[in-house]
């Protein structure tokens, strides 16, 4: 659909300073367009095609998952344009839905087993933030287990911190290929970092790698909204 880009288009790209504020809020904006069509095709789709149980719950996956792009692409184009100014990353977030919802979302392209231990715990950091440190950690997870692994997701309060610990089935440290393994880690340590939170890898009960990240827990008085993705679905 688009022509290939060239060596040195791509050399620009590979640069993570090549790609500033503006070209960011470019591409969000631009991305917004076909999420947005994505989820309205499902719920005409549910509409016009009477499908079944299985077939509305894929429908039902896609306009999540259509939303979840939508969500990112709107908490970036949020951030204030100042680069001095501080990011919007206050939430608070339900660290233990948002578990499960992600964990819910990779089970449907992860052929191993993925399960979920958590208790209620809300962080302050941007429901989206937490979103993005999941996925990225729970897809390392499955990668690294391969198909018919296992991937184990607990989430626990710890004092006035929650913890996020996320453990695989995989080989273990220096065994698994990395690149976008190591790619998707150096971007959750970085939002992990800057939430006043910690990551730290260790081995895991499964045999393969635990990543533990812990975030700052919010207090009682502050409640988590809901993510669109929680209400998105087709039909």
């Amino acid at each position: 659909m688009f022509p290939k880009s060239n060596a040195k288009s791509q050399r620009r790209w590979q640069d993570p300073g090549a790609v500033d504020l503006r070209t960011l809020r470019e591409l969000c904006h631009d991305l917004t367009v076909p999420a947005t069509a994505i989820k309205l095709l499902t719920h005409v789709a549910a509409a016009e095609s009477d499908p079944g149980p299985a077939m509305l719950a894929r429908l039902r996956q896609i306009s999540d998952e259509a939303t979840r792009i939508a969500d990112i692409c709107s908490y970036f184009l949020d951030q204030p344009t100042d680069a001095s100014a501080p990011p919007a990353d206050e939430g608070p977030a339900d660290l233990h839905i948002l578990a499960a919802e992600t964990a819910d979302s990779m089970r449907w392209r992860y052929s191993g087993a993925v399960t979920v231990s958590a208790e209620p715990v809300t962080v302050t950091a941007h429901p989206v933030v937490v979103v993005r440190i999941l996925t990225n950690l729970l897809d390392n997870a499955c990668r690294a287990a391969g198909p018919g692994g296992r991937v184990q997701v607990t989430v626990q309060r710890d004092g006035e911190q929650a913890r996020l610990v996320i453990a695989d089935s995989g080989p273990g440290f220096g065994q698994a290929e990395s690149g976008k393994a190591s790619l998707g880690l150096s971007i959750v340590a970085a939002m992990v970092r800057r939430g006043g939170g910690s990551l730290r890898m260790g081995a895991s009960d499964l045999g393969g790698i635990a990543v533990t990240v812990t975030l700052p827990g919010a207090g009682p008085d502050r409640q988590a909204p809901s993510l669109a993705s929680a209400k998105g679905a087709a039909g």
